[in-house]
């Protein structure tokens, strides 16, 4: 679901794309107006905008997720600046790994979110594979969301969470690129900064961290980079990290996942 993604949503295409084929992408555009959706290459479903109600996103797409179901062996529902990926030297392609793991009804991705690693880097050239050029990240558990789905659930605003018991699979991992790059993160959090929220969603504290303050986010860089560790982010123990609701160190990420 996008609103005026006109950097990531390219890179979004052009991945799943390559993965499962433009006829099977759906995108959901919440009315935006900078051309971005104007000539998609997949399939767009156009809604009015209003308000901004995380609520009210969750509970429509849960419901256009088990209707798709209904044509469809699995459903994938990511953001545009999420790329899911199986271990490239255990699976050819993703829908190989999803191929061989339907005995998992509900499926969440390690998630990781990618940072620069040292103050002042080149802008990323989108052009080239990305994680070649951001290769390192932290694990989130915020991000470890159940994105896979052969049934139909309801996920909780956020998309963290979901109605059914979901398998965490250490081979899949969801790498969120919102922040490779300190001036695209600065740029997309005053659109998002100055949406009109739902009363509900500010009251509830849904999409806080979207409408923070330049200086925080700045900081937030900053205080990451300062636990950055010349280790892989595999060799840390990932089940205990996510199972207590930590987040590591940024740390390098996995070659099996680089060139994606």
């Amino acid at each position: 679901m996008v609103y005026n993604e006109n950097y990531f949503l390219p890179l979004w295409c052009a991945y799943y794309g390559r993965q499962v084929g433009m006829d099977n992408l759906y995108v959901i555009d919440h009315g935006s107006t900078d051309g971005s959706t104007d000539a998609l290459p997949c399939n767009r479903l156009r809604i009015p905008r209003d308000c901004f109600d995380d609520g009210q996103r969750a509970a429509m797409i849960s419901r256009l997720h088990a209707s798709l179901l209904s044509f469809f062996d699995v459903v994938i529902y990511v953001d545009c600046d999420e790329f899911l990926v199986p271990r490239t030297d255990l699976f050819a392609s993703l829908p190989d790994y999803l191929e061989k793991h339907r005995n998992h009804s509900v499926i969440r991705a390690v998630g990781v979110d990618v940072f620069p690693e040292r103050p002042n880097m080149p802008a990323v050239n989108t052009s080239r594979p990305l994680l070649e050029q951001r290769s390192f990240g932290f694990i989130n558990p915020w991000e470890s969301k159940p994105v896979i789905s052969y049934v139909p659930i309801s996920w909780a605003p956020g998309f963290h969470e979901c109605d059914q018991p979901s398998y965490l699979d250490l081979d899949l991992w969801l790498f969120h690129m919102k922040n490779m790059d300190l001036d695209i993160s600065l740029k997309r959090l005053a659109l998002t900064r100055a949406l009109n929220w739902s009363k509900a969603s500010v009251q509830n504290g849904q999409g806080a961290h979207q409408r923070c303050s330049d200086e925080e986010l700045i900081n937030k860089f900053q205080h990451l980079m300062n636990r950055k560790r010349n280790i892989g982010l595999d060799s840390l123990p990932i089940n205990e990290i996510l199972s207590k609701g930590r987040t590591s160190d940024i740390c390098q990420i996995p070659e099996q996942f680089i060139s994606f």
